[in-house]
């Protein structure tokens, strides 16, 4: 069913490019760049304790959130900054969002950068570089809920450079 609907999407997405050749097609074709395994098992971020897969599916910056039920989503809609951070998380945990750069200083990383795992264990583990050991043992010293403001709320995400490219 689901490769149905990316189908779908796909020549939704090829037909508005031959019809509409101006048109920036470039969101409809990263909403499909969702790594579905990611899926399996994750649970809502607003309500912890209930699945994701197969339910509600918001549009949100330049990807999708996934959500349990259709109460979420107008919580995420009314309020958008009070969910952020863990919204934030999940684009990057999905595979949709990656990063450029230091979350906590805005500077270059490299694949040779110190790494950090942040594991909010029902709503995934992400692995972030960043620009020194230093940062690392900051990071580490926090709880789960700290690290994913730290990194995933606004300043961070901003200075991190996460985007869908």
């Amino acid at each position: 069913m689901q490769k149905a609907c990316v189908r779908s999407l796909q020549l939704s997405v090829l037909i508005g490019c031959l019809l509409f050749p101006g048109v920036n097609t470039d969101r409809f074709a990263r909403a499909a760049d969702v790594d579905e395994s990611k899926l399996d098992g994750l649970k809502c971020f607003i309500m912890v304790r209930k699945d994701v897969k197969g339910k509600k599916v918001v549009d949100y910056k330049d990807g999708k959130l996934f959500v349990c039920c259709s109460s979420c989503a107008k919580r995420i809609e009314r309020d958008p900054s009070k969910y952020e951070a863990k919204a934030n998380f999940q684009l990057v945990y999905t595979g949709q969002y990656n990063q450029h750069a230091c979350p906590l200083t805005g500077k270059d990383v490299t694949k040779t950068s110190p790494e950090f795992k942040v594991d909010a264990e029902e709503l995934g583990a992400v692995t972030v570089r960043l620009a020194s050991d230093d940062l690392v043992a900051k990071l580490a010293a926090m709880d789960v809920a700290e690290q994913v403001t730290a990194i995933f709320g606004p300043n961070g995400f901003d200075a991190g450079k996460f985007s869908a490219e």
